[in-house]
């Protein structure tokens, strides 16, 4: 078939891997009308599990079975094993192959291109926790895709369909576009459970620890939503409170060390934002960083000694 001549929901669609990408894509294209046909995995029963979510899709147990059959074939592995699949399968000229990955390019799959196949990319900007993903994560938000047209033409009418948005980003700008979801998420994530571990030094559990920061988590991210940066910030940079940051960082040095130059740094960026918003006069400014920044250097040259 001659993919760029056809309507896309006509195009025979596979999926290379059944982890947590495919559990949340190759279902929510088949809602949306497109024909996800064959799915394949390093095990069989991944891939059966990924194909009883969708009708009439095939579960298969090598990558070549998919290629052969479909018409535009996601490749939704590892990172580190992308280049590896793509080099392990004979592609058809003029055939779609596109991966999911956030940080690399569409040129890690150049040996297909090499051998006819037209490839790109499409990365949905959504953390999938677990597999059995609900295709209501989907909805809301940003695809990055790449490739040339009509791949193009059709991973953004995907986005669309899926009810997000497609973004371009250049193969520069990657890493930096992959950094940014991970700072809004795993780096999240690692400072809340950071948070947590402080209330097994006051006396709680971990988990107690989390049960009272979560509605906290949850109302930042609803200002984020109505308000942005910096009018989301909130807390005693913000107010200038020079004396609550002091004794934060006292306790931190007395009782917990090891997170006190994350808070300087965190702070540190609190500091421009709280300038940004205008809640912060210079002098107070001034004195909390360099209070900020004493108490980094100390900290730096505890650790290295």
């Amino acid at each position: 078939m001659n993919v760029g001549s056809v309507d896309s929901r006509a195009l025979r669609v596979g999926f290379i891997g059944a982890g947590r990408a495919a559990n949340a894509l190759a279902p929510g294209l088949h809602d949306k009308g497109y024909q996800v046909t064959s799915v394949s995995s390093r095990t069989l029963a991944s891939a059966e599990a990924v194909a009883g979510r969708i009708q009439r899709c095939t579960p298969l147990a090598a990558p070549q079975d998919v290629a052969d059959g479909c018409d535009l074939v996601f490749i939704t592995a590892p990172d580190d094993s992308i280049e590896t699949i793509a080099q392990s399968v004979r592609w058809h000229s003029g055939m779609w192959v596109t991966h999911c990955s956030g940080v690399e390019s569409a040129s890690v799959l150049e040996c297909a291109q090499e051998q006819g196949a037209i490839i790109g990319s499409f990365h949905p900007m959504q953390t999938f926790a677990t597999t059995n993903q609900e295709t209501a994560i989907l909805s809301g938000i940003a695809f990055a895709v790449e490739g040339t047209s009509p791949l193009i033409d059709t991973l953004r009418e995907m986005a669309h369909a899926l009810g997000g948005w497609p973004v371009e980003i250049s193969p520069q700008h990657r890493a930096l576009y992959h950094l940014s979801g991970f700072l809004a998420c795993g780096a999240v994530v690692t400072l809340m459970s950071q948070a947590a571990e402080l209330w097994k030094i006051i006396g709680y559990t971990k988990e107690q620890g989390l049960e009272v920061l979560i509605p906290i988590l949850k109302s930042t991210v609803a200002s984020l939503e109505a308000q942005g940066t910096p009018g989301a910030l909130t807390g005693p940079i913000s107010r200038g409170d020079l004396g609550t940051v002091q004794k934060h960082l006292d306790a931190l040095e007395g009782q917990a060390p090891s997170i006190l130059p994350i808070y300087c740094e965190i702070a540190l960026g609190s500091v421009a934002l709280s300038r940004d918003k205008g809640g912060i006069k210079h002098t107070k400014e001034q004195e909390i960083t360099t209070l900020l920044e004493e108490r980094l250097a100390k900290a730096r040259t505890l650790f290295v000694g």
